[in-house]
C-alpha cells in the first residue's frame, strides 16, 4: 500500500503544472485550506461542477425534468455544516462547510466559487453532524455494482454494519379526473442497512431477528444465547450494533 507521504510530492507537482489557479476550499476558521490535501484535490480532479446534478436527475429518470421542478430537497440537511476530512481516519485533511446530497449520493464542498462535489475516494473519510461516512461499493436493487458514501454503524475487523440514506424522485401524477388533483414530483428520503463481512462487498440486510441470525451459521447458537442475556431487540439500531461488536469481539 502506497503511503500518504509518498504521495503528496507527486499531487504537489501536478498542482503547481497544472492547477496553479486552484480555487480556496470552504475552510469554516478562515484561514488557508490544507495545501497538501488541495494538491489531493488538484491532481485528482477530487472535486466535480455543478453540472453533474443534472446529469444524475437525468440517468434516474430518463427525462427532462429540471430539478427545480421537483418538491422538497436534495439534501439530507438542506444547510451546510462544519465537517471534517479524514485520511483513513487517522491524518485530518481539513474543517470544510459541507452537506450531503442524498439524490445524487455525493457530499457538496462550500468554496467562494460555488459548490464543488467530493469524489468517493477509498482513502476519504467525512465526518459530519454526528456521523461518520465512508464510500463503499455496493450491489444495488438492480444488480448492478455502484459506490456510495455509508455512515459507519459499527466496524470491526470480521464484521461492519452501515446505513445508506438517500432520496429518490417520485414522479409526478396527472390529475384523473377533475375531482382529483394534480400532484408535483417530490423526494422522498429512504435508509437501508448494509451489512460487511470482512473485505467482502456489503450487501442490504433487515433488522429482523430470524434473518440476521442466519447470516452468521458457524455462531448461531452463541448469538442467540447472548441475545436472550441481554435482552436484544434486533429491530432496534443500538441492539444490531452491540451484536455485531459481540460478534467481532469473538476468538
Amino acid at each position: 500500500m502506497i503511503k500518504l507521504k509518498k504521495i503528496i510530492p507527486v499531487c504537489l507537482i501536478a498542482l503547481l503544472t497544472s492547477a496553479t489557479n486552484f480555487a480556496q476550499y470552504g475552510n469554516v476558521n478562515g484561514r488557508q485550506s490544507n495545501a497538501n490535501f488541495e494538491a489531493n484535490l488538484a491532481a485528482n480532479n477530487v472535486l466535480r461542477g455543478r453540472d453533474l446534478l443534472q446529469d444524475v436527475l437525468k440517468q434516474k429518470n430518463n427525462n427532462e425534468l429540471s430539478l427545480s421542478e421537483i418538491e422538497g430537497n436534495p439534501y439530507l440537511n438542506e444547510n451546510f455544516l462544519k465537517g471534517r476530512l479524514m485520511y483513513k481516519d487517522s491524518i485530518e485533511l481539513g474543517e470544510y462547510l459541507m452537506r450531503y446530497h442524498s439524490f445524487a449520493d455525493e457530499f457538496e464542498i462550500s468554496n467562494a466559487e460555488g459548490p464543488g462535489f467530493l469524489n468517493k475516494a477509498d482513502y476519504l473519510r467525512v465526518n459530519l453532524a454526528g456521523d461518520s461516512y465512508r464510500p463503499l461499493n455496493y450491489i444495488d436493487e438492480n444488480g448492478e455494482i455502484k459506490k456510495g458514501f455509508f455512515i459507519i454503524k459499527s466496524e470491526g475487523p470480521k464484521a461492519s454494519l452501515f446505513l445508506r440514506k438517500y432520496k429518490k424522485v417520485k414522479p409526478a401524477q396527472e390529475a384523473k379526473t377533475s375531482f382529483h388533483k394534480a400532484t408535483p414530483a417530490k423526494f422522498l428520503a429512504y435508509e437501508n442497512y448494509f451489512l460487511k463481512f470482512g473485505n467482502e462487498a456489503p450487501f442490504e440486510i433487515k433488522l429482523k431477528k430470524g434473518k440476521f441470525i442466519k447470516l452468521f451459521p458457524e455462531n448461531q447458537d452463541r448469538l442467540k444465547k447472548y441475545i436472550k442475556t441481554n435482552n436484544l431487540n434486533l429491530e432496534e439500531e443500538k441492539d444490531a450494533i452491540t451484536l455485531i461488536d459481540y460478534y467481532n469481539s469473538l476468538p
